[in-house]
């Protein structure tokens, strides 16, 4: 249950003391729990899911679309897409910066640079 509260601080002490003002909630209930990280967090099937799709270099918002058909329940919105996307480069790339995984391949294979 959300507090209004009214947080003073002890004069002389250390630490809060909570001063209860009033012991209702001061908005009304979410109609809806998209956005809400918990909710909205992948499953281990769906992060595979993205994991191939972004390999056939399906855009985001087709792969949010896909998870939606499959689940229709699913709260996922297109910024969680994108992190799952961000974590498997990384994950790919392994301790080196951008600039180091790309400069791997160019020396390895004796481009000019």
């Amino acid at each position: 249950m959300s507090l209004q509260a009214s947080w003073q601080a002890m004069v002389g002490r250390q630490g809060w003391m909570v001063k209860l003002m009033c012991g209702i909630h001061n908005h009304e209930l979410a109609k809806s729990l998209v956005g809400h990280p918990y909710v909205g967090r992948l499953t281990k099937a769906e992060k595979i899911l993205i994991v191939d799709m972004k390999k056939s270099m399906v855009k985001p918002r087709n792969v949010l679309l896909t998870l939606k058909e499959h689940n229709g329940n699913s709260c996922t919105t297109i910024k969680q897409i994108y992190n799952a996307r961000s974590v498997y480069r990384s994950s790919i790339r392994g301790s080196d910066t951008e600039m180091q995984h790309l400069m791997k391949p160019v020396e390895r294979d004796q481009y000019i640079h």
